[in-house]
């Protein structure tokens, strides 16, 4: 295992350095017969945290509850695997209040876990009334493009990264609505974020590409406008349309199109240090574990020609 450090390869992203890990899952319930029957079939697995707790609420005291017979799983993962965490609820674009009490989780966690790098999205998924109660969107929200989310998300970014001695990396988002008169661009809005509090990024390019599909730009010119040595994982992934648009559902195999764009990526991120697959359980069928084995085994011949 190769490491990235800041001063030879990042220009500083971070003080400690990176592991190129390789290829990795993300981890579902479909896989845990797959990863006990194919031992070492990948190089890491990233684990959505939030899967394994159960969550009260930001106004109960004893807050997070694990789950026993999920961390038993966990357990078996991490004694086999280096974990990365996928987080979903740092909710980094919710108005007026940030989830300390997640973060405090996040750090218990990763003193646990260990995680050689943990992310979120750009977006929120809480939303909060006068009396500060929380209630969940039931999905990623993306945020305007302006200066005052930037400056707000900065400020989370920069607690998260004093908190957990480990990177962190934002996600680029999808949308369905593209709001208009914004201030930044997405790309312009994402490396600002990273020059602001030296975060990495997480480039989705199924997001990009489902992005593209619905409102009809170039993919590779938005990959293009991003500050790419930023990147240090890249998601691949497979979705398929409802009710006339494209979506991110993690349907199974990656398209054809999404290889492409992986192919056109992979020589221009030199900071790179993982590529994960991810898609949802409710689409196992469509893969099976032949052809879980097939996609991994595709992306780590794409790894293969850059990281040797």
């Amino acid at each position: 295992m190769s490491q990235v450090t800041s001063s030879a390869r990042t220009g500083h992203l971070y003080r400690q350095s990176i592991p190129q890990l390789g290829v990795g899952l993300l981890y579902n319930p479909s896989l845990e017969l797959y990863l006990e029957a194919c031992p070492g079939i990948c190089d890491y697995v990233e684990i959505i945290p939030d899967m394994f707790w159960t969550d009260r609420g930001n106004r109960q005291q004893e807050r997070f509850e694990e789950i026993e017979s999920w961390m038993i799983v966990l357990d078996k993962i991490a004694a086999a695997y280096p974990l990365t965490a996928h987080n979903i609820s740092y909710s980094l674009g919710s108005a007026g209040i940030f989830d300390k009490m997640y973060l405090q989780k996040m750090q218990e966690w990763h003193q646990r876990y260990a995680f050689k790098w943990h992310s979120d999205h750009l977006s929120f998924v809480k939303v909060h009334n006068d009396q500060q109660e929380e209630h969940n969107a039931g999905l990623a929200v993306p945020v305007p493009y302006d200066y005052e989310v930037l400056d707000m998300i900065s400020g989370r970014i920069n607690a998260i990264k004093r908190a957990i001695s480990t990177p962190f990396l934002i996600e680029n988002n999808v949308y369905f609505i593209d709001l208009p008169e914004q201030e930044l661009s997405e790309t312009a809005f994402l490396n600002e974020l990273s020059d602001r509090t030296s975060c990495g990024l997480l480039l989705d390019i199924h997001n990009v590409y489902t992005n593209a599909v619905n409102h009809h730009f170039d993919p590779k010119e938005f990959i293009n406008q991003l500050q790419l040595d930023k990147v240090i994982e890249i998601h691949i992934a497979g979705g398929n349309e409802m009710a006339g648009m494209y979506t991110d559902s993690h349907a199974g195999p990656c398209p054809p199109e999404v290889w492409d764009l992986l192919d056109y990526t992979l020589p221009l991120v030199h900071n790179l240090c993982g590529i994960t697959f991810e898609f949802h359980e409710s689409y196992f069928h469509l893969l099976q574990f032949e052809g879980v084995t097939r996609e991994l085994n595709r992306a780590k011949a794409a790894w293969n020609l850059y990281h040797t």
